[in-house]
């Protein structure tokens, strides 16, 4: 098949550089976006881009009451729209769950709704109106739904609207944080696309306020986790390094501090602690090593020993299939989502009754491709 023949083509290039992508030149311009929904003193205050024949224009809305706030996007890209409402209350999520009977995992979406939209579809999470109807399933989310794309907010209101009906049904979905959206709300703004500079000239408000805490994105970021685990598989964007592993922190620590620190630029946390969720190198947003078989099998064991799992599911560093290593140890799940989209070649990570398959938007399960390489001394 053509998928395996470019599948072994790109395994040459896996320790490339390219791989942690570079900004793209840009020529996106103002555009449909939102809704915004921002808390000003005792206002709730709802700002939307819209397509207007040939023009754009801002809405701005006004509540008093959560309850009353009726919201909707629309991607004109696709053509599509959802409608859903605030939530009654955030709260923070947990970060340990019994395994499910299946969980679907997607990361590294940066955006790409309409990947997005034929991923969930084609895995029956979500019907052709956006609504929940995976039951009691699982969708883990593994970072990275910021930047490159055109369609961030979009995409992050959808997965707000379905966790409430997630939950509502028995399922659930896990939003966990990626360095791309720790990079967002700390003020680097490398990856996002002019559009949302032009929108934020447009709405009157400034890029960074998007997602701070005082609009209702911001807040939703800010109960998320970088670390989850969910039976006998930790979740995380990045990575488990060794300098992680050997420390004295639990689970529950990395995720108080992703917390903590969220929106806090890396130069200015001057807790050492931190370093273990956000330095570029090692922390758990951002490591690369067991990703590109640049640790040891006794490191990726002590990876393991410290989650407490046998399996560490990662995003961040890209792959060409849902690709497994280190004995089955390590799955790696960041995919050429734009080029598998033109193709009709998408694909994700399904986990069955702890059983791992590879699944297209056909519904198509197939084997995990297992690599090896000869062990690190």
């Amino acid at each position: 098949m053509a998928f395996k023949s470019l599948f072994i083509a790109l395994l040459v290039s896996l320790t490339s550089q390219v791989f942690a992508g570079d900004p793209l030149i840009d020529k996106s311009k103002a555009g449909s976006d939102g809704p915004h929904v921002f808390y000003r003193g005792k206002n709730i205050v709802v700002k939307t881009v819209e397509q207007v024949d040939t023009g754009l224009v801002v809405r701005v809305k006004y509540y008093s009451k959560r309850e009353e706030v009726k919201l909707k996007c629309v991607v004109p890209e696709t053509g599509d729209a959802f409608s859903f409402t605030l939530r009654d209350k955030l709260k923070v999520d947990k970060d340990r769950y019994s395994l499910p009977d299946r969980m679907l995992v997607v990361s590294d979406i940066e955006g790409n709704f309409e990947a997005f939209k034929r991923i969930l579809q084609g895995a029956r999470v979500i019907d052709e109106k956006f609504n929940w109807i995976y039951g009691d399933g699982h969708l883990v989310l593994v970072g990275d739904f910021f930047d490159r794309g055109l369609n961030v907010t979009e995409c992050l209101w959808l997965i707000y609207k379905l966790e409430s009906e997630a939950e509502k049904a028995g399922g659930q979905i896990h939003f966990i944080i990626g360095n791309h959206e720790a990079m967002n709300l700390c003020g680097e703004y490398g990856y996002v696309r002019n559009k949302y500079m032009e929108n934020a000239l447009l709405i009157g408000e400034e890029y960074g306020l998007w997602y701070d805490d005082h609009s209702e994105l911001g807040r939703w970021l800010r109960t998320k986790n970088a670390i989850v685990k969910i039976g006998d598989f930790a979740f995380c964007h990045g990575g488990i390094s060794p300098y992680v592993a050997n420390s004295t922190l639990r689970i529950s620590d990395l995720n108080y501090l992703v917390r903590r620190y969220l929106g806090v630029n890396y130069g200015e946390i001057v807790d050492s602690l931190a370093q273990y969720v956000f330095n570029p190198e090692v922390g758990i947003l951002w490591f690369r090593g067991a990703s590109k078989n640049k640790i040891s099998r006794e490191e990726m064991d002590a990876a393991l020993a410290f989650a407490g799992v046998k399996r560490i599911v990662v995003g961040h560093t890209l792959v060409p299939d849902v690709m497994a290593m280190y004995d089955g140890s390590l799955v790696c799940v960041d995919l050429f989502h734009d080029e598998n989209l033109r193709a009709d070649e998408l694909r994700t990570l399904y986990i069955e009754k702890g059983n791992l398959y590879s699944l297209d938007v056909k519904g198509i399960k197939s084997s995990v491709f297992t690599l090896a390489f000869k062990p690190k001394d």
